[in-house]
């Protein structure tokens, strides 16, 4: 982090200051190590965090990086005149989080002058003293180009607020202000703490930082007349073009690439980037040889994983949740912005498969572990993501609960948004589409009726997003009834949201039919429910929420649940024949007693003691029982150059089949991954 004393050039001729006088000025044209300008009161101001040098509207500007640079005076050290002027050059890559000025000069919440930008983009000036406080609101500001703001004080007298060389609101008898001499000073940063009340959290204890360039921050003893408000903006004319990179979730290097995990660091942007302590290999990046899909563990999603279609749209299954009197919102990983407890692992790499493990804490918006027992230890979770080559996968949650009886969200549909993106641009109508066992579908459309409660077709368990990409998310569950924490239900329950269902918990007006919010990914203030008002902010929404099916597994301190999901460009219809091999898979029969079974888990025939090194056998499919892009764990054997034969046809590696040799702590395995679709018996050998 970058510490700089600024030496800022003002005078006065005593404490008050004489008309049409500049009391200080801010122009960052000398900004090597040192920033300075003329220096005639041996004042100093500090430039902290971290921030860079660029060209603005005149010589040079500075880029704050919106989470911990600002200019600051610790006390002001002269009174304000009776009539004075603010004006400064704002070049915005995002709006504020909360309000956050351009020139703050307060002792407290209502007391002093401040020149601001809120939340949602406006033009906002406040001064006076708590007794008679005023504030005036102009127009949104634009994103990514230079503008100049001015606030014009006369105090008992008329005040105005421009926008460029406009005058945009004014108010008559404006108040007196109390001396400043003592008051903080900041720049592109709260001058004091303030509480910023949202619909589902409020920030208590957090600043709010411009995200963006200023130039050219001026401060005159005196009340400018619109003409000289207009001739201060004429004189920066032509405006420099701003040409900034776009911020785009990262997803690793374009085009398809080899399948497998990778170790890797996505960059984001440099404000971001810069505030991880990280080296090289911080994230991890699943690619495939056969379409541009990719499946992303990302600190900006605190290492929630991700699937990116061909197109780059992201879209995530969620993870394990829980809520409560003893929680703060709620408690989830996304909650983790820094990704404290939060971490990402390979396990197991080849190229027949690859096994990523994430583990993560329940923490909630403050930081808190909750649903502590005797341990004192909270909730974790292990999510393992075993998949193969063809995009298609296990995702298996371990949830480490407290209580048996606490009730969780294992899956929402989520879409993640890059900045300026709305969610029209990625999804389509319908947007969800369901289907059954039987072949049953039914579309769901967010603009027609939308039940909250999603019951057809009856026994649904195959979902799927329907994005604007080639190759789509889906899931596919047990369609089995089951009885749970969450509740008692015949098969797999499916719940909507949308923006109608959460009226009471956002403002009167949003952009979208959808629960859209922008407190993930990527931000670094606490926040939960979020709403989008504009799209500045990386964002997310969701479709289906509070999805619970069977559990796995249960015993006194874990719970697991499995889904097979992944990339599909097959219809809805097309995935039951993949469904059916999964939940009731094919029988295979091996010969010279060797022993093998189905582990749905990791959606492979699995074999502990294979004799002599050979596998022979036949795999009993039929269209009832299809065989789909079957894999063979061989436990225990170490197959190097294995040779693969159908129905006595030799296969050819790195085309009709994959396999990979992976060494455990105690023994080898070889794994073995067909990419074929058997609808009838065959016979199989492997040696």
């Amino acid at each position: 982090m970058k510490e700089i004393i600024l030496i800022i050039g003002f005078g006065f001729l005593s404490i008050r200051i004489q008309a049409q006088e500049l009391i200080s000025k801010w122009s960052f044209d000398q900004f090597n190590n040192t920033l300075v300008s003329k220096n005639t009161t041996n004042k100093t101001d500090q430039l902290l965090g971290f921030y860079d040098s660029v060209s603005g509207v005149r010589g040079n500007a500075i880029w704050l990086d919106g989470y911990t640079s600002y200019i600051k005076r610790d006390k002001f050290g002269q009174n304000l005149p009776n009539n004075f002027t603010i004006t400064a050059w704002v070049m915005l890559e995002a709006y504020p989080w909360f309000r956050c000025p351009v020139f703050d000069l307060r002792i407290n919440e209502k007391e002093g002058v401040f020149l601001s930008i809120k939340r949602d983009g406006t033009l906002t000036a406040g001064f006076g003293q708590p007794i008679n406080w005023v504030e005036i609101d102009g127009p949104r500001l634009p994103l990514k180009e230079w503008v100049m703001v001015s606030l014009v004080v006369n105090q008992n007298g008329l005040s105005s607020l421009y926008l460029n060389d406009k005058k945009i609101k004014e108010i008559e008898n404006s108040p007196v202000l109390r001396r400043t001499f003592n008051n903080k000073l900041t720049i592109g940063r709260n001058a004091i703490l303030e509480e910023w009340w949202d619909y589902q959290y409020t920030v208590t204890d957090k600043y709010s930082f411009l995200d963006g360039m200023i130039d050219e921050v001026y401060l005159y003893g005196n009340s400018l007349s619109s003409k000289q408000i207009k001739k201060l903006y004429e004189n920066q004319l032509p405006l420099p073009n701003v040409t900034i990179q776009p911020r785009v979730l990262p997803s690793g290097p374009p085009g398809i690439g080899e399948f497998g995990a990778n170790y890797t660091r996505l960059n984001y942007t440099k404000q971001w980037d810069r505030l991880w302590r990280v080296g090289d290999y911080p994230d991890v990046l699943v690619r495939f040889s056969e379409n541009n899909c990719r499946l992303v563990f990302w600190r900006g999603t605190s290492f929630v994983p991700c699937w990116v279609t061909e197109n780059g749209i992201w879209y995530t299954n969620e993870w394990a949740e829980t809520w409560g009197p003893d929680v703060t919102s709620s408690a989830e990983p996304l909650m983790d912005r820094e990704a404290r407890f939060s971490h990402v692992r390979i396990i197991e790499n080849s190229p027949a498969r690859t096994v990523v493990h994430w583990r993560y804490g329940l923490i909630d918006a403050d930081y808190n572990f909750v649903a502590k027992d005797i341990d004192g230890r909270g909730e974790w979770a292990d999510e393992y993501y075993i998949i193969y080559p063809d995009g298609i996968g296990i995702r298996k949650i371990d949830l480490y609960y407290s209580n048996p009886l606490r009730k969780h969200d294992w899956e929402e549909s989520i879409v993640l948004l890059s900045p300026g993106q709305h969610p029209d641009e990625v999804i389509n109508d319908p947007e969800i589409i369901l289907a059954n066992m039987d072949g049953e579908i039914h579309q769901y459309s967010w603009r027609n009726n939308l039940p909250i409660e999603m019951k057809k077709p009856e026994k649904a368990n195959i979902h799927v997003v329907n994005l604007k990409s080639k190759y789509k998310p889906f899931y596919i569950l047990s369609p089995e009834p089951f009885e749970s924490a969450e509740g008692k239900y015949e098969s797999p329950f499916f719940r909507s949201y949308s923006a109608a269902l959460g009226e009471n918990y956002h403002p009167d007006s949003v952009p979208s039919i959808y629960g859209w919010w922008n407190h993930w990914p990527v931000t670094q203030l606490p926040g939960d429910g979020r709403w989008v008002e504009t799209n500045d902010r990386a964002s997310h929404f969701n479709l289906t929420t509070f999805t619970q099916w069977k559990d796995y597994y249960m015993d006194e301190r874990v719970k697991s649940r499995i889904m097979l999901h992944g990339m599909t460009e097959n219809k809805p219809k097309e995935l039951v024949p993949l469904a059916k091999s999964w939940l009731n898979p094919p029988k295979m029969e091996l010969n010279n007693n060797n022993k093998v079974f189905y582990e749905t888990a990791e959606r492979a025939y699995v074999v502990n003691k294979l004799k002599n090194g050979v596998l022979k056998g036949k795999l009993l499919a039929n269209p009832n029982q299809p065989a789909w892009k079957p894999a063979i764990i061989l436990n225990d054997v170490r197959i190097t150059n294995p040779k693969v034969m159908i129905n006595n046809q030799i296969l050819v590696p790195d085309k009709d089949y994959q396999y990979g040799v992976v060494q455990e702590l105690d023994q080898w395995k070889t794994i073995i991954w067909i990419d074929a679709i058997f609808n009838k018996n065959i016979d199989l050998s492997i040696q």
